[in-house]
């Protein structure tokens, strides 16, 4: 009995390729976030120290992703047949749901004001992110308003919108623009195959790459923008600091004791 589904070996290797480099660029990125709060003031640490962490657990979730493209698929003869295990797609939904909110409320702490002058527009992103974080796994309508709320809470909630949170948010609504299209079925407008096995290839690459564009490349900016502030503070607070002039008190001459003796009394 032929299988129903085949690939061929360029085809496989290319696929696994794309989902090996995905594991590690996430996983690279979390490990970078993480070691750059060494060299950060102390108030731009907790972003980078909860961006890194929710990466790792995106890594591990998107490692899942590569072992189950492994397992799903056994070289026979000059071509890879299907084996019956089925490709871990939730996978990639759980690190979505982990990293994307993560990152959005990363880049609020960076530029939102704590509950300064009755906005709580903090407090309302940190709701919004962790319902886009339990409701996105189900519903990909619910989960793209949510997300949509968000971005509009960072981009035009507050007139202190840097140009790095508007490419943050750029990124990741475009990566899951696609990523939607996936969910209802319209991938194949952005595939150029019209078999089976293309549209599995050109599919897995486009989903790699998306997760590239909503996970690794906003944690990079995020990194840049925290260095960046960190950096400006230092050198402001370097600058404003007043430079203290020690004041040489007048050394006075000793006047000997005439009393004394050579020898002393």
């Amino acid at each position: 009995m032929e299988s129903l589904l085949t690939l061929s070996i360029g085809d496989y290797h290319t696929v696994e390729l794309a989902l090996r480099l995905t594991v590690a660029l996430t996983g690279m990125t979390a490990l970078l976030l993480l070691l750059c709060t060494s060299c950060t003031q102390q108030q731009f640490r907790f972003p980078l120290m909860l961006s890194g962490v929710a990466l790792l657990g995106a890594t591990w979730f998107e490692s899942g992703t590569w072992l189950a493209w492994k397992e799903a698929f056994e070289l026979a003869g000059t071509s890879y047949c299907v084996t019956g295990h089925l490709l871990a797609g939730e996978d990639r939904i759980i690190a979505w749901s982990i990293g994307v909110p993560a990152i959005l409320f990363c880049c609020g702490l960076n530029q939102i004001p704590w509950g300064k002058g009755g906005s709580f527009l903090l407090e309302r992103l940190a709701a919004v992110v962790l319902g886009l974080a339990l409701l996105a796994p189900f519903s990909s309508i619910i989960g793209l308003l949510l997300l949509g709320y968000a971005l509009y809470l960072l981009c035009f909630g507050t007139s202190r919108t840097s140009v790095a949170t508007k490419v943050v948010a750029a990124s990741i609504l475009l990566g899951t623009m696609i990523t939607v299209l996936g969910s209802f079925h319209l991938l194949p407008l952005l595939t150029m195959g019209k078999s089976t096995d293309a549209l599995l290839v050109h599919g897995e690459i486009i989903r790699s790459l998306c997760d590239i564009l909503s996970l690794v490349i906003p944690s990079i900016i995020l990194l840049t923008d925290v260095l960046r502030r960190g950096f400006f503070v230092a050198e402001t607070t370097a600058q404003s600091a007043p430079m203290k002039e020690k004041k040489l008190k007048p050394r006075v001459a000793e006047i000997p004791d005439p009393q004394s003796g050579l020898f002393g009394n």
